[in-house]
């Protein structure tokens, strides 16, 4: 397996405007956020605000999590994963489904950022943990 089965490449840029990961239109660059390392992320304005409304609306209908919480996936509670201080790792991560909007409930920064690294892809999930059972293996 290759990287580029594992990942998404980014979008192209197209000579009248960039095309948008999530709504698919192409638009002039300027509809789009840039970083002030000089990277253009590549979910429009649009796009970017709609989903704002969405994780607003399901933060009132899903309360965040008590003392004693831990990450569903990781079991860690937020004082081991925020022990060293560092201020992403500080709050609980709302995870909700970008295919059907919903509320799937709320998670670590570092579970959060896998399951979107992964592009919510079971099927990437799967090939990840029979990669790493692969390895686990040959190890020992």
């Amino acid at each position: 397996m290759n990287q580029e089965e594992l990942f998404d490449l980014p979008e192209p840029v197209f000579e009248d405007g960039i095309m948008c990961k999530n709504c698919g239109v192409v638009q002039p660059v300027e509809q789009f956020q840039q970083m002030a390392s000089g990277e253009i992320k590549r979910k429009c304005r649009s796009c970017a605000r709609n989903q704002s409304k969405l994780i607003k609306a399901l933060r009132e209908i899903y309360p965040y999590p008590g003392e004693g919480y831990c990450c569903p996936i990781c079991y860690r509670p937020l004082e081991e994963i925020a022990q060293h201080g560092q201020t992403r790792l500080q709050n609980w991560v709302l995870d909700h489904c970008h295919d059907t909007e919903t509320f799937r409930g709320w998670l670590c920064h570092h579970c959060n950022v896998g399951l979107g690294a992964f592009n919510d892809n079971l099927q990437r999930v799967k090939n990840a943990v029979k990669y790493l059972e692969s390895h686990e293996r040959t190890r020992t």
